[in-house]
């Protein structure tokens, strides 16, 4: 996945926008893809998911995100895999966030319509998933967010 993939932290003002598109519950399985330092999934655990995992392919990101974690407190609640997110698992996610560009969604939406349950929220900053249609967008200080809830909608 490295071909697609540099990591442009999301600002701290566009964190709200991923959680104006779906509340969180303490049901919820929250993933980031691309996950960096961490910022959206203790943003996630503070709006109530009740668990997160972060994928990233960068080592010192995901030893940063984890030290960040013990330091919260919220080791027990949040994981961060290091790992290419194509070669991982993400059946057990509810709600996957993501900022990635548009060739990285289109590689990863035949594995969201595999692995991905009914009713599975997924909120992309910026870029849409290629061939679907978005439940909703939401524009949040002038950044655009897309909901897509699978089964998603096909583009003609």
């Amino acid at each position: 996945m490295t071909k697609f993939v540099i990591w442009v932290p999301t600002m701290p003002e566009f964190i709200e926008g991923f959680f104006e598109l779906t509340s969180l519950s303490s049901s919820d399985v929250v993933y980031d893809l691309g996950s960096g330092d961490g910022r959206l999934l203790f943003a996630a655990l503070e709006k109530g998911a009740g668990r997160c995992v972060g994928i990233d392919i960068d080592p010192k990101k995901v030893k940063e995100a984890n030290e960040s974690a013990r330091e919260k407190g919220l080791d027990s609640k949040v994981t961060f895999i290091e790992g290419d997110f194509l070669d991982q698992d993400l059946s057990e996610a509810t709600v996957i966030l993501c900022y990635l560009f548009p060739e990285a969604l289109r590689a990863l939406r035949p594995k969201f319509e595999r692995e991905l349950k009914p009713g599975t929220r997924i909120v992309s900053e910026v870029f849409s998933v290629p061939k679907w249609k978005e439940n909703l967008v939401k524009e949040v200080n002038r950044k655009h967010f897309n909901l897509y809830i699978m089964p998603p909608e096909k583009e003609d």
